[in-house]
């Protein structure tokens, strides 16, 4: 099955306020394993970027994050700029939007369509917003999300919530390592869920 790796958000306004959390110590290490064997394994590689305008002209209804600043993610700004450990390589996609979910008016299901992808490997930040609502929108879409677990950030509580109420309900959850070191079981997973009838 053809296959996609989409990093939702990996930028520094998004990160900075959650990189001293104990739990996600080891998420630079997992973003970078994964896109590594990603890269190794010739995949198409998408990277969305939230990217706004200072005077919220296309913000969405009453998106008022707190602990982020005022406005997370200016466009132009260094906040809006991806991380280090996640820095998009010259042919990898690069998809600005304004809204959590990552299909809303972007062409990132024109791209998964034009690859003829059939599952999703996604991660970034964070579990409960941006990549929950992507994932959700993939599984719509009739496209495997496969929500590469270590791979994701979020506070504790919300990330542990979020996984046990959708995992088997519209996404599967795989780990960098399993997609680094144990290639046939993820697609064994995804094409099972393919073909259960719940995607």
């Amino acid at each position: 099955m053809n296959t996609a790796l989409i990093l939702i958000d990996i930028q520094n306004d998004f990160w900075q306020p959650l990189q001293t959390l104990p739990h996600l110590a080891a998420f630079p290490a997992s973003v970078a394993q994964l896109l590594q064997a990603a890269r190794a394994k010739n995949l198409t590689i998408i990277h969305t970027q939230a990217w706004f305008q200072p005077d919220r002209s296309d913000w969405m209804l009453f998106y008022r994050p707190e602990g982020r600043g005022n406005v997370p993610c200016i466009a132009e700004t260094a906040g809006a700029q991806f991380t280090e450990f996640a820095l998009p390589r010259a042919g990898e996609h690069i998809i600005q939007k304004q809204a959590f979910d990552g299909f809303a008016h972007t062409g990132l299901e024109r791209i998964l369509r034009k690859h003829d992808i059939q599952v999703a490997l996604i991660a970034g930040l964070e579990t409960s917003i941006c990549v929950l609502f992507t994932a959700t929108s993939a599984y719509l879409r009739r496209i495997v999300p496969l929500v590469v677990e270590d791979a994701c950030g979020d506070e504790l509580a919300r990330h542990e919530a979020t996984v046990q109420m959708y995992t088997n309900l519209c996404f599967k959850t795989v780990t960098s390592t399993q997609v680094v070191h144990d290639w046939g079981a993820v697609t064994q997973l995804a094409g099972a869920f393919a073909q259960s009838g719940v995607c």
